[in-house]
C-alpha cells in the first residue's frame, strides 16, 4: 500500500483451509480492500484432501450440507470473495446453495484450527 496509487477494491491470493493468511486479510481490511481467494477449494490435486477433512465432512453432515458448500460458506462468513471454478451444472448449482445456513461461531473456530500456512503454489 506504500506505493500504490489507487487503491485496490480487491486483492486475490492464494486462500483456502489449509491457507488461510488472514494476516494478510487483517492489513488490507484496515484499506477497506477485500481478498478473493484464489483456490478456494485448495486448488488442482488438491480438493479432495479438502473435501475429505474431517473436520469439514463433520460440519457438513450437522448441517446435511456437502463439504464444498460448507467451506464456501466458512469464505463468505470471514470475509472473503470464493469464485470455485465449475463446468458441471449440479456443482454449481451446489456451490450456490450456501445462503439457507450460517455456520456458528464454534464451527468457524475449528476450520480456522485447520490451518496449517500451507500453500499450493509459491510464486
Amino acid at each position: 500500500m506504500s506505493y500504490a496509487e489507487i487503491t485496490p477494491a480487491v486483492i486475490q491470493n492464494e486462500n483456502h483451509i489449509y491457507y488461510q493468511n488472514t494476516a494478510l486479510q487483517e492489513y488490507v481490511k484496515k484499506y477497506g480492500v477485500v481478498v478473493e481467494s484464489w483456490y478456494p477449494f485448495g486448488g488442482r490435486g488438491h480438493t479432495s484432501e479438502s473435501f475429505n477433512n474431517e473436520t469439514i465432512t463433520a460440519i457438513a453432515q450437522s448441517h446435511e450440507k456437502a463439504s464444498a458448500q460448507i467451506i464456501l460458506r466458512w469464505h463468505l462468513q470471514a470475509g472473503f470473495i470464493a469464485i470455485p471454478g465449475s463446468s458441471n451444472p449440479d456443482h454449481i448449482a451446489e456451490n450456490y446453495d450456501i445462503f439457507d445456513f450460517e455456520l456458528s461461531d464454534a464451527e468457524m473456530q475449528r476450520i480456522a484450527a485447520i490451518n496449517q500456512n500451507r500453500r499450493y503454489e509459491n510464486w
